[in-house]
């Protein structure tokens, strides 16, 4: 996000804490279209992280801005989250965005906390992004494990004693 650099702390976390609410949208949509009671576990795996890090953010921003009401900005840094949501998406779409959107927010982490020169900040934000990162890296090997499926011995093995989707 080249637009960093003129963002103030109060909209960073505005922008944050969206992007955070925006995530849990996609990753409920994405629940919603999954048979698999194994990946639909992964799904609230991430929508339990993405809540926890709105969670975080608000602390920060109540703790930063006591007296000034959270106002969350109308569009995401991510604005396929909304085009997809906003429409009959496959679940190829949805993964594709989730992804983009999960290295949006690394960058946008990494890049604040590249900025900032409070230690505190550096450390939460750094950890934020290593956070996106990880769930970039779930959602891209599940994406690849559902295309490897696609035969017929793959609907076997999903019949089977549910050993797909294991994992972190």
């Amino acid at each position: 996000m080249e637009k960093e650099n003129d963002l103030t702390t109060l909209e960073i976390l505005g922008i944050a804490i969206k992007s955070e609410i925006d995530a849990v949208r996609l990753y409920t949509k994405m629940k919603e279209m999954i048979d698999s009671e194994d990946l639909k576990e992964k799904m609230n795996f991430l929508i339990s992280q993405e809540e926890s890090h709105e969670k975080v953010l608000k602390e920060v921003y109540e703790k930063k801005f006591p007296e000034v009401e959270l106002a969350l900005p109308p569009k995401t840094i991510v604005p396929m989250i909304d085009e997809v949501l906003g429409k009959e998406a496959t679940l190829k779409e949805l993964f594709d965005a989730g992804m983009k959107a999960e290295k949006m927010a690394e960058d946008f982490y990494s890049g604040i906390a590249e900025k900032t020169n409070d230690p505190n900040a550096k450390s939460i934000l750094m950890y934020m992004a290593n956070m996106e990162r990880s769930h970039y890296a779930i959602l891209e090997a599940e994406w690849n494990q559902i295309e490897r499926l696609k035969t017929e011995d793959a609907n076997k093995f999903l019949e089977s004693d549910g050993l797909m989707f294991f994992g972190p």
